[in-house]
């Protein structure tokens, strides 16, 4: 792991053209495997282009009217990784989704540490509830980082999550923002 025994962790909504062109190339630039490890199906992963100019379009909505919304994760000055919302409900749920760019940093309690500044930003921000996620049952990884960040495990079943998800098991966990208060 480079940097310091004690990095801080820095987050921010994406603001510019690159942070989406980062998120787009993690996807498009990983191999088959990766994506099919977290449920993704590569076949149906959008143009680059086309996926860009969607998620700039959508940059320019109000807030409320957003079909996702994106925070960068910054480790030493650099953007490493992302959390985004979406089925955003303003005032009461959205489902959250969490990816460390980065391999080198997995692993090493960062992503953790991302994630649950992320929580408490898409929770402030959105007067949100609460938040539901559904990982790929394959892919312990954040079943792992939802677990360790006080989500609840509600149950497991088939679906297909997403546009660029295939049909499969996923692990519905949700946390509720009362819960935080106690």
């Amino acid at each position: 792991m480079r940097g310091a025994a004690n990095p801080q962790v820095q987050i921010r909504p994406f603001a510019e053209r690159s942070d989406y062109e980062g998120m787009i190339d993690y996807f498009l630039n990983a191999s088959d495997s990766f994506l099919k490890g977290m449920g993704v199906d590569p076949g149906k992963l959008p143009d680059r282009e086309a996926w860009l100019e969607s998620v700039l379009l959508d940059h320019e909505r109000d807030m409320g009217e957003k079909e996702r919304f994106y925070l960068a994760w910054i480790y030493e000055g650099i953007v490493v990784g992302h959390s985004s919302i979406n089925q955003i409900k303003v005032g009461e749920e959205a489902f959250i989704h969490l990816h460390l760019w980065d391999k080198a940093l997995r692993k090493t309690g960062l992503g953790t540490k991302f994630f649950a500044a992320s929580v408490a930003e898409f929770l402030r921000v959105f007067r949100l509830k609460r938040l539901y996620s559904e990982p790929f049952s394959g892919n312990p990884a954040p079943s792992r980082v939802l677990e360790n960040s006080n989500f609840r495990f509600i149950k497991k079943y088939r679906t297909t999550p997403g546009p660029i998800n295939f049909e499969q098991n996923v692990n519905k966990y949700v946390l509720e923002s009362t819960s935080l208060e106690e």
